[in-house]
């Protein structure tokens, strides 16, 4: 056991040393002269090795690829290829070489990295393709509560030639037999049924509605859709009662020559072994399967030698192995709360005081309930922390959702739609279609209706990185110290201030202004936070999803005013599936859009023109664009509806943030004639700093002391103009591209800017380096 945690606690330490080189390296001259003086000098060699394994496979971040950009690259097709929302396909690919398609020039830096590969037709999985590609744009998103991306993505322009791949035969058919699968489950159910399905069969969640996730997420269940410990626990049981059952019917003279050697529990648990392992492979080998199956098999191994083996040595075991394959999984979501909740529930029954139950059915209910209590309790608890920092909810109803909708997903879906799955892989016959289709909509109707209960979950504003740092020390110094009374009180101290410190942050509200212009690529979206917790929204980017993210980052799930400017797809495009996630009490636009059936039917809807005015949550909000009499003499549609773009100014107690939108230099001219109307102290820089916009007439009488240019990495509109750059000479300038999001709080002292950029830790090699990732370890957006 020391062993393996040493080994984790050196992978561990390697990823702390990459932002804080004198702390981890202090750490680990003072744990080795801890071992070495308690005379465990051989305890140091896993310590050290752990470290320099995770040193060895270490990849630095990629280099960027500029968009536009063609290139060659000689690749594998690592899968089949899956429909995007656009209904074009992607695939993922392994790239063995790379060069610059004009010049021949070798990126280097691609070799043996992945790309998702978007095309019209798909790539055939096992193939080694020489393509032309053209890379995407930066993808990332740097906002408060985005989950960062580093997948290189490209569009395909010409397969120069396909080959065979010498792929094994067996990891072939694997695949094959998972594909097949995914696509009856695709095809024979509906919609959310048939993605429930894949997801605990396949392991494939693609296709699973946000609507669905979000209801797995509010009951504490989501840790059914990745394949898991329900899952494989399950199988194993099946799968060994099976063979113990079939061996009790052998013919005797047989069963008597087998149980001279093996017991029918050890034959049983042999016969398991490869169905487990196919089930692995099956289910796409994620993090969390693997440690399951490590684990089960761990146990079955155990009764194949005669031992039961300790839950925390099969833990430890089983995260070694991980990080043995990939020691940056130790860094993943998937791989911190997977263990943690296995962890949770071992040490909640490990320190149990096991007592004989009662007899009969009434004893075996309340040993189920209260075990399962125990246990969801105990996983819930465990990982809550994490969860909150990572996703900002906690699921109140979990316990009860647990109790009672994973027992029947558990035993009912799970053991039919697998033993239908294997059948159907080997035999080619899906059974029990109807039954397993009524198991799957039964479940999902159980998890709505658990979801949509009042206080479900709830929200949980951002928080220190400090604050898990500390509860999670705590808490695995008291769970592995025994228990002494000065340990309790440290943990307890810790779990006090971060307690104090989640509820400071449900009841606090703002009292001055704060605007957070979000980073959407090319595209705007903007959120202003007043008093009593007031939320404004105006704009929300293409998709809506970054608004999504920093709004729950920020532990809200309601939005006072939603503003849409005008409808074009880089403003608007997000306002439907906003809509459908929080709870929108108005919805203020220029009057000049067209909605859909009844997405206005449970919310205020106002058309605003110039002179409108309110006054609310101590902001004066002034509408100074369009008017009824504004015509524009533009040539086109897309620059009509820019023009007519809604201009709105925010003032608070003394400072003003001006919203331009998409107004292009014919709407500023006929602007500039409100004078001192116009005069605010930020400007978000029109139309995403255009060559036809903030006009020197327009930039002279506005007077902004910040511009804020919203704007898209490796955009293919040139944007912002070098010519808009030069008429912004003088005024502070942030930009998205560059600086990710952009934060401005009005203050008794003046204005104060906060960006993104200066906000996550940072690799680094300096002692100056280290003491500001310190400070950001204290800091909330």
């Amino acid at each position: 056991m020391f062993f393996f945690i040493l080994f984790l606690a050196g992978v561990a330490l390697f990823y702390v040393f990459l932002y804080f080189p004198y702390t981890a390296g202090m750490a680990c001259i003072l744990s080795a002269a801890r071992l070495i003086s308690r005379g465990r000098v051989l305890l140091v060699i896993p310590f050290m090795l752990g470290g320099l394994y995770a040193w060895f496979r270490y990849s630095p971040p990629l280099d960027t690829v500029a968009a536009g950009r063609e290139i060659r690259i000689h690749c594998v097709a690592n899968d089949s290829p899956h429909e995007l929302p656009s209904r074009r396909l992607m695939n993922e690919v392994t790239i063995q070489s790379a060069f610059d398609a004009d010049r021949g020039d070798p990126l280097a830096f691609l070799n043996n990295r992945e790309m998702s590969i978007i095309s019209d037709n798909g790539l055939k999985r096992g193939l080694r393709y020489d393509l032309t590609v053209r890379p995407v744009g930066d993808k990332e998103r740097r906002n408060p509560g985005s989950v960062q991306n580093d997948t290189l993505y490209a569009y395909l322009q010409e397969v120069n030639s396909a080959e065979p791949f010498g792929e094994s035969p067996l990891i072939a058919w694997f695949k094959d037999r998972r594909d097949m699968l995914t696509q009856y489950l695709k095809g024979n159910f509906q919609g959310d049924s048939a993605a429930l399905l894949a997801s605990i069969t396949t392991g494939e969640r693609s296709a699973m509605s946000e609507e669905l996730k979000d209801a797995f997420n509010a009951t504490g269940l989501v840790h059914l859709l990745s394949i898991s410990g329900t899952h494989f626990g399950l199988f194993s049981m099946l799968i060994f009662a099976l063979f113990r059952f079939l061996i009790r019917y052998l013919p005797h003279r047989i069963l008597q020559r087998i149980t001279i050697y093996l017991t029918p529990s050890q034959i049983a648990a042999l016969a398991s072994l490869p169905f487990m392992l196919m089930y692995l492979f099956i289910s796409g080998a994620s993090i969390p399967a693997v440690r399951s199956f490590i684990m089960i098999n761990v146990f079955l191994l155990g009764l194949l030698i005669g031992r039961k083996g300790f839950w925390l040595n099969s833990l430890l075991f089983a995260a070694f192995l991980i990080c043995v394959w990939d020691p940056s999984a130790i860094l993943t979501i998937s791989f911190q709360l997977s263990f943690l909740a296995v962890f949770s529930i071992g040490y909640a029954f490990g320190e149990r005081e096991q007592k004989p139950g009662k007899e009969g059915v009434s004893g075996l209910v309340t040993g189920y309930l209260k075990n399962s209590l125990i246990l969801t309790l105990a996983a819930s608890l465990g990982t809550a922390p994490l969860v909150a920092y990572y996703f900002h909810y906690f699921s109140v109803i979990s316990p009860l959702a647990n109790l009672l909708i994973t027992p029947f997903i558990g035993l009912v879906l799970v053991a039919l739609s697998l033993i239908a799955a294997f059948s159907y892989l080997f035999a080619g016959y899906y059974p029990f279609q109807p039954l397993v289709a009524l198991a799957t909509d039964i479940s999902i109707k159980g998890v709505k209706v658990f979801a949509s209960i009042p206080f479900a979950d709830v929200r949980i504003p951002a928080f220190p990185p400090v604050l898990i740092i500390l509860f999670y020390a705590g808490m695995m110094v008291y769970c592995l110290s025994g228990k002494k009374r000065y340990i309790c009180v440290l943990f307890l101290a810790s779990l006090i201030i971060c307690s104090a410190f989640l509820v400071k942050g449900l009841v606090k509200g703002k009292d001055a202004i704060s605007v957070t212009y979000l980073d959407v690529g090319q595209g705007d979206s903007a959120v202003v936070e007043a008093q009593g917790g007031m939320i404004m929204v105006i704009d929300t980017g293409r998709t809506g999803r970054e608004l999504d993210a920093y709004l729950r980052y920020l532990g809200k799930r309601n939005i006072d005013v939603l503003l849409v400017t005008h409808a074009d797809d880089d403003h608007a495009a997000g306002a439907p599936s906003v809509m459908r996630k929080f709870v929108v009490k108005e919805v203020w636009d220029n009057g000049l859009l067209i909605y859909p059936d009844e997405f206005l039917s449970k919310v205020t809807h106002r058309s605003l023109e110039r002179g409108d005015a309110t006054k609310a949550y101590g902001l004066d909000i002034l509408i100074l664009h369009p008017y009824e009499g504004f015509y524009t003499f533009a040539d086109s549609e897309a620059a009509t509806e820019n023009n007519d773009s809604l201009v709105v100014k925010i003032t608070g107690r003394n400072k003003s943030f001006l919203f331009t939108a998409d107004v292009a230099e014919e709407a500023e001219e006929d602007l500039v004639h409100l004078g001192k109307w116009l005069k605010s102290d930020v400007l978000k820089v029109s139309h995403h700093g255009s060559r036809t916009s903030s006009s020197e007439d327009f930039l002279r009488i506005a007077a902004p002391e910040i511009a804020v240019i919203s704007v898209g990495r490796d955009n293919s509109y040139g944007h912002p103009h070098r010519e808009t750059i030069e008429r912004l000479q003088g005024i502070r300038v942030y930009r998205t591209d560059q600086d990710g999001a952009v934060k401005i709080t009005e203050t008794p002292g003046g204005l104060a800017v906060k960006t993104y950029r200066d906000f996550p830790l940072e690799r680094t090699r300096s002692a100056g380096g280290e003491l500001r990732n310190i400070r950001r370890l204290f800091m909330e957006w």
